[in-house]
């Protein structure tokens, strides 16, 4: 069984990819200046990059500025009334709620 979990642990995938020669030459050379062999480079940097996207679209990186930072604490300390239009907004939910309540399920 410990033989079964090891083997679909280290599965592999496998991508490729044409691209134009000056392409190939230029990751060719970051590989060689970073010292490892072009699929780990390719690898790492596309992974990264990835994860880096990811992270940006999910917002799990938020990062603000000092400045920033200090004017979102004071909001969440001091919340301002919600004004009319988000009172309109919130009855229009509300009102929108309801009605999907009362429809029947399909």
């Amino acid at each position: 069984m410990s033989r079964r979990m090891s083997a679909n642990q280290s599965e592999k995938g496998r991508i490729t990819a044409r691209v134009p020669l000056s392409v190939q030459k230029t990751i060719q050379r970051a590989a060689e200046l970073t010292g490892i062999p072009v699929n780990a480079y390719i690898v790492q940097v596309v992974h990264q990059h990835a994860q880096e996207f990811i992270d940006r679209y999910e917002m799990k990186n938020i990062v603000l500025s000092e400045r920033d930072s200090e004017w979102f604490l004071e909001q969440l300390a001091s919340p301002r009334s919600p004004n009319a239009k988000l009172k309109k907004a919130l009855a229009q939910y509300r009102e929108l709620i309801d009605d999907n309540e009362d429809s029947p399920a399909l």
